[in-house]
């Protein structure tokens, strides 16, 4: 008997370890298949969309300076825009003491009717604009109950803005249902070609999406010329909600599991009529931060921003893993010492969750530490103290500070424990064995105690986890802007700025709140066998929506090298190039997190300086506008660095969908790049090409997950373009290349660089240049000293190494005449 049941066991191990490593082995396809097309919102490919005998209907033109037409008797409203382009039967609906109400027939199958009793029409001017502001006074049936509607028309802007006031408040309001709206306004059937979606689910990290399931983004209407209208809310970020019903009409309100609205509650939406996808949601973000007096976040507004770190997050060597033999605290000394032995300029680290203690059940994330791994710290737990955890450091994290480590940390935080001892000081809502806490005592010792243990970053992550997991923060309509603004003034007054992880668009969107939340991820955990369509192809489009926030964008860590030397390849980074790469064009933080020895520095020195100083474009990588409409295509992502009215275009093309393309080529005119020439220089072919806006770029066939980058530069007034510095990714950062001018026949860069560097300049330019010389008539010689310059009249390269003894900004004329 004895002998039987170990043979069981021994089988039943054995067969759950070929599970295990089934699962493993088979997970990118399971990805790649079923899992990859939900985080992608770019045009879906049809072979019938390119059929010769297919003929195009002809699409009517869309204007952009709305017309909407109220009616005087029920306030209900119609929206042109264009031939056959109209948003019609526009409606109001509201709940009350479980009853619901409209002002017009067949908003919802049973409603009682809204009596409208005054409108009022009266010209506006405010920091939006000027136009004309439609007032409606509404009362619920016989009620003394008022709701007020604002419709401001900013004609000459091209927008439309929807406020609805509650003065007397509302109760009782709850459908029980996340997606049935408690308040709709606007609320309409889309009558136009504008059938095309892009927008965000309301979900964590905020998945790309082609169809509105309810969602707090702004939401894109566009037809297949790119004619858009944009629907956003304008404030009210983290309870308002953008829906679309069985019927297809649309709604803009709040969600549905609000009990009440407090006196004088106000919800704003603008719809915003433009062309494209990004320029329209930049714009959109404009207005956002205008309306919100506040500003775009600095790409350097901290050292994660800023330079290089070093990240131990889900996906990293050093993830709920140490140096053989070490404890944590150990490991992460050796770490720095390593880094600073080798002279790899880390100026921070990350502590992702693995450092303070949480409710865990160790003997199941022992058994099954691989799947842990894989899955990510959620299987640990909430938090129970965010101290050190004492089986990993021998000491609180301040004394670590300062007397080991002496090195910047971001430091990760998820949600929070009801059986956290904190709450026997501070107050905080629970449910089960979830919490949140909501006042500002306590959030004002958190951030006191991570300033003091050199904190300078707060990361909070699993936040739409925190709300699923407390009723109330669903309920109460103050309850979530009161933890989040609890959170970030705090932060503020320590000075230490906040990372939101696992955000919904919403709590995105309320970031322009503050001005300390300075960074978002814009895509999932990393690891390395996932393929390409599905990080990638997220993160490039949600970057969008970042942008438009005025955000900086985090795509996670990533391993720096390929492993090529090692006998399993799964264990691997297969596109170490193409990651890093992506890393600096996403404008905001790169994350090696590689076991210390294979840290790839020669690979990581073209994101930055040595000292660690990003080189970075001027805005997140993004997928290019093309890529929402009918194509046939690479995968194109671009961005930009801009000196005046002069762009640097950087294109990085991915052939992640083989299938698909038919086209091997672009143009600048297809990419919506309005210059008339270009120089075009291939990154990693050392190549320079002069083409004209129209000209066909040929990229020829490439393989399976390989990859082109090409820069598209100003050809200057003087025949000269500039690359700038080729060992970098970002050849013409505005970090290094701080001034760009052409003055007649001179053209004037400002270099900045640290001592002991010889700086590589390349230049296109028609014809040898009269003279080349530093600040105050120092002259470069032709291939001779420190600085030289070298010119090849068959490719026009015009060559320039120059050579920093001390750091500096130096200024080289070039003059042709």
């Amino acid at each position: 008997m004895l002998e039987f049941i170990l043979w069981i066991i021994f089988w039943t191990i054995i067969g759950i370890a070929l599970l295990c490593i089934t699962a493993y082995l088979i997970l990118p396809w399971v990805f790649k298949i079923f899992v990859s097309p939900l985080f992608n919102a770019s045009y879906k490919y049809d072979s019938s969309d390119f059929d010769d005998k297919e003929q195009k209907l002809e699409i009517s033109k869309q204007i952009n300076q709305p017309e909407i037409i109220i009616n005087e008797n029920d306030g209900s409203y119609t929206i042109t825009f264009g031939q056959e382009r109209k948003f019609t039967e526009g409606g109001i609906y509201i709940r009350h003491n479980g009853k619901s109400f409209a002002n017009i027939r067949g908003l919802r199958k049973k409603h009682k009717k809204l009596k409208l009793t005054d409108i009022k029409k009266e010209k506006m001017d405010n920091k939006l604009g000027s136009g004309e502001q439609t007032t409606l006074q509404y009362l619920l049936d016989n009620s003394n109950v008022k709701i007020e509607l604002k419709i401001k028309d900013y004609t000459q802007n091209s927008f439309i803005i929807f406020t609805l006031t509650v003065p007397n408040g509302l109760e009782n309001t709850s459908t029980g249902n996340f997606d049935d709206l408690i308040v709709s306004f606007p609320s309409f059937f889309n009558k136009s070609p504008n059938t095309n979606v892009f927008t965000y689910r309301h979900a964590i990290f905020c998945p790309p999406s082609r169809k509105i399931d309810t969602t707090s983004a702004p939401v894109i209407l566009y037809d297949d010329e790119l004619n858009c209208v944009i629907l956003s809310p304008l404030d009210g970020f983290l309870n308002a909600a953008i829906s679309e019903e069985k019927n297809g009409r649309i709604s803009c309100g709040i969600q549905g599991e609000i009990t009440k609205l407090p006196k004088e509650y106000s919800q704003s939406f603008i719809l915003y009529f433009s062309k494209g996808i990004n320029k329209p949601m930049e714009e959109i973000g404009e207005l956002l931060l205008k309306y919100h007096d506040s500003t775009r976040k600095s790409q350097y507004a901290d050292l994660l921003c800023s330079h290089l770190g070093f990240w131990t997050d889900n996906g990293a060597y050093y993830y709920y893993k140490t140096e053989k033999g070490m404890s944590y605290e150990d490991t992460l000394v050796t770490v720095r010492e390593y880094f600073d032995m080798k002279n790899i300029p880390i100026r921070y680290f990350n502590f992702d969750s693995w450092w303070y203690l949480k409710h865990t059940n160790k003997a199941f994330t022992t058994i099954f530490r691989p799947i842990v791994r894989l899955m990510g710290g959620g299987l640990y737990g909430n938090t129970i103290r965010w101290e050190t955890d004492p089986e990993k450091f021998s000491t609180d994290l301040k004394t670590f500070y300062e007397e080991r480590f002496k090195l910047p940390i971001t430091a990760h935080n998820r949600r929070w424990d009801a059986r956290s001892p904190y709450l026997k000081n501070y107050e905080f809502i629970t449910y089960k064995n979830h919490a949140c806490p909501l006042k500002q005592e306590f959030w004002n010792w958190l951030m006191q105690h991570a300033k003091e243990s050199g904190i300078i970053v707060y990361e909070q992550d699993w936040m739409k986890n925190q709300i699923e997991g407390v009723p109330q923060l669903r309920q109460n309509i103050n309850a979530i802007p009161e933890w989040l603004n609890s959170m970030a003034v705090a932060a503020k007054e320590q000075g230490i700025n906040v990372f939101y992880c696992m955000q919904t668009p919403g709590i995105l969107l309320y970031s322009v709140k503050h001005p300390n939340i300075t960074i978002t991820r814009c895509s999932g955990d990393y690891n390395h066998r996932w393929p390409l369509t599905y990080r990638y192809v997220h993160s490039t489009q949600t970057n969008i929506i970042i942008h438009a926030a005025g955000l900086n964008s985090h795509p996670d860590v990533f391993r720096s090298r390929s492993m090529e030397d090692s006998l399993i390849r799964p264990f691997g980074e297969k596109y170490p190039i193409f990651k890093c790469l992506y890393q600096i064009l996403n404008a905001g933080v790169v994350a090696p997190g590689d076991k210390k020895e294979n840290v790839n520095w020669d690979l990581l020195k073209k994101t930055c300086r040595d000292d660690g100083l990003l080189l970075k474009p001027d805005k997140p990588l993004t997928a290019n506008d093309l890529m929402f409409k009918k194509h046939r295509k690479y995968y194109i992502c671009d961005t930009y660095v801009k000196r005046n009215d002069l762009y640097w275009r950087l294109v990085l093309i991915s052939n992640i969908w083989p299938h698909r393309v038919k086209e091997y080529y672009f143009t600048a005119d297809e990419l919506g790049f309005n210059e008339q020439e270009f120089l075009l220089y291939d990154y990693f072919d050392d190549k320079l090409n002069k083409i004209s806006r129209e000209e066909k770029i040929q990229i020829g066939k490439l393989k399976k997950y390989a990859y082109k980058y090409y820069i598209l530069a100003p050809i200057l007034s003087n025949g000269m373009a500039v690359i700038g510095d080729t060992r970098k990714f970002v050849p013409c950062s505005r970090k290094e290349f701080s001034d760009i001018v052409i003055d007649k026949n001179t053209l004037k860069i400002n270099i900045t660089e640290l001592e002991g560097e010889a700086v590589p300049i390349l230049i296109y330019s028609e014809k040898i240049p009269k003279t080349i010389e530093l600040e105050a008539g120092k002259k470069i010689e032709k291939g001779k000293g420190e600085n030289q310059w070298s010119y090849n009249e068959k490719s026009k390269r015009l060559s320039i190494t120059l050579s920093f003894q001390e750091s500096a900004t130096k200024t080289l004329v070039l003059k042709t005449i």
